[in-house]
């Protein structure tokens, strides 16, 4: 719930512009599938942290904004320790346990990652130039640094791909 508390703390916000900046914006960190979304906004409605308002006609929405109370209970979010991270990586987990007679599988799995990792690279990049352009605000290096993140995180990534890759079908080669 704290992330969409955190998104609310920006401005107010429709479900739908929510559900976008979990896609576009925190997708490389942070993810919140549709179904969740809601639910969670109307439990931080309820819980008095969010107020929702309908609004346009005759397309209505509803808008949801932080009260003073959800800003209070982020603010103490913000200050408690982190959580580990609970890392789960299915690509990693079959690489492991793959034996020599399933390098052409891991390959081929490994071959694929690079290609999306590189797809998702070229758009946070872009989202970079798009922000330094366009930002000046107080919030600016805060979004910069998830973004490097996601930049750095990824970098690594794809070049453990390349770096797999190159041993994996050197041993095939051999």
């Amino acid at each position: 719930m704290f992330a969409i508390i955190g998104i609310l703390t920006r401005g107010p916000q429709s479900g739908y512009d929510i559900r976008k900046q979990f896609t576009e914006s925190l997708s490389y960190f942070w993810s919140e599938s549709y179904g969740q979304i809601y639910p969670m906004l109307k439990e931080a409605v309820s819980k008095g942290y969010a107020e929702m308002r309908v609004t346009g006609h005759p397309r209505q929405k509803k808008v949801y904004s932080l009260t003073d109370e959800g800003r209070a209970v982020f603010r103490s979010w913000l200050a408690e320790p982190v959580n580990p991270i609970n890392y789960r990586d299915e690509l990693l987990l079959k690489v492991s346990f793959a034996g020599m007679e399933e390098d052409e599988i891991i390959m081929g799995l490994l071959r694929q990652e690079k290609v999306e990792l590189q797809q998702r690279l070229d758009i946070l990049r872009l989202q970079e130039e798009d922000l330094k352009a366009v930002y000046e605000t107080r919030e600016f290096p805060t979004w910069l640094l998830t973004l490097r993140y996601g930049i750095l995180s990824t970098e690594a990534r794809l070049s453990w791909c390349r770096e797999a890759l190159q041993l994996l079908e050197g041993r095939v080669g051999s």
